[in-house]
């Protein structure tokens, strides 16, 4: 263990350091005041710090409160050491987030004790970190597996999922009853609302809903359970699940799949809501960013609550501001025009490159864009430089 001692007294300082490092068994850095061991802390791997309570400046529990203050992702063992022994001041220390407190004179076996104590306490703690880290990065793996599965599906609406996620979370954040656990279980859901769409026929996908006969309707809102389905079988995705299963729930209580109404509806599975139908609005609708509250309004009340849509009507206020600002924007292919010029590579659906940035485009090379597209390699939007 690297232990730091901080104490202003020299000679307990040099005491404490010389039995310590005699017992063979750790690392020990000094510091004469609190100010010091501050510093050390913030830039050296401390795992155990021993502590005078009183000392100029920074005293030991100004410093136990600065450890525990910060957001360093490794626990710090904190042991005080103070002549102030009554059990006002052990309790007094104990609520500043001290781990354990030793009174003076020090009795050299009992520190030492208290020191395997404190390094038991804090390898678990690594050991912990580390099996979370095994779980997390399993989970992710997980997570991107599944998207990619969607995304191999169809490639538009990996894409539409990938912006969904995007949005609920920066909606999520916004949100006062959102608390920063429930973020991640947020964006997970939004990524992967739509997998239950790959047991659906694509014949199906591409009608309007409107077009859908009552099969194909049904088979359609079953996605939102298909869904929460496939990712459920995994004990640490059930939380994503629930959320994709509700995600087509309405406000006024007439979506799918279970007709939930207003706050019977999580608020995790609203936001994934809201933040699907304004990407489909902009980006499968295509409607101008300047139009978009037209629509949002007539959906107030109805399939959102009016609390998103005012943060939706925010939020677009915000990519309009963005959007005037660019020097590209995107063009349908049809939109293209000779003189033009490309402000981003043009790839295709594999990755393959077709044409470069900064190329003027003629008539020729339009034609071999649409061309691109219509085999189905291509995207039917480019970016291209704004005019000055």
């Amino acid at each position: 263990m690297n232990i730091l001692i901080a104490d202003d007294d020299p000679v307990t300082l040099k005491l404490l350091v010389s039995r310590i490092e005699a017992w063979g068994e750790h690392t020990v850095t000094a510091a004469d005041d609190g100010e010091k061991a501050w510093r050390i802390i913030q830039k050296a791997p401390i795992d155990i710090v021993i502590s005078d309570w009183l000392m100029p400046g920074l005293d030991g529990l100004a410093l136990c409160r600065q450890i525990r203050e910060r957001t360093a992702a490794n626990y710090v063992y904190v042991i005080l050491i103070s002549s102030q022994d009554s059990k006002t001041d052990i309790v007094r220390g104990l609520e500043s987030g001290v781990d354990d407190y030793i009174a003076k004179p020090i009795d050299m076996d009992a520190l030492r004790a208290r020191i395997a104590i404190g390094a038991r306490i804090v390898g678990l703690e690594r050991s912990l970190n580390a099996k979370i880290e095994i779980i997390t990065d399993n989970h992710y793996q997980t997570i991107r597996m599944f998207s990619q599965l969607v995304e191999a599906f169809d490639n538009d609406l990996g894409g539409h999922c990938r912006r969904t996620a995007k949005l609920a979370v920066e909606l999520a954040a916004r949100h006062p009853d959102v608390g920063d656990t429930q973020i991640p279980i947020i964006e997970t859901a939004a990524l992967l609302h739509d997998i239950g769409m790959v047991g659906i026929p694509k014949a199906i996908l591409n009608k309007r809903r409107t077009e859908m006969v009552d099969d194909e309707r049904q088979l359609y809102q079953s996605h939102a359970s298909m869904g929460a389905r496939i990712i459920g079988e995994i004990e640490i995705m059930k939380p994503a699940a629930l959320l994709v299963a509700m995600h087509h729930e309405q406000y006024n209580g007439k979506g799918f799949p279970d007709r939930l109404a207003g706050n019977e509806i999580p608020i995790g599975a609203q936001l994934i809501s809201a933040a699907s139908i304004y990407d489909n609005m902009v980006h499968k609708g295509r409607i101008d960013l300047e139009k978009i509250p037209e629509h949002l309004n007539r959906l107030r009340g109805y399939q959102l609550s009016p609390e998103l849509v005012e943060m939706l009507m925010e939020i677009n206020v915000a990519r309009r501001h963005e959007q005037a600002g660019r020097t590209e924007e995107e063009r349908d292919l049809d939109a293209l025009t000779p003189g033009m010029t490309l402000a981003a590579n043009v790839h295709m659906k594999t990755g393959a490159f077709v044409m470069a940035a900064d190329t003027q485009l003629n008539a020729y090379l339009i034609d071999k864009l649409k061309h691109y597209h219509t085999v189905g390699t291509i995207s039917d939007k480019v970016l291209i430089r704004k005019h000055p």
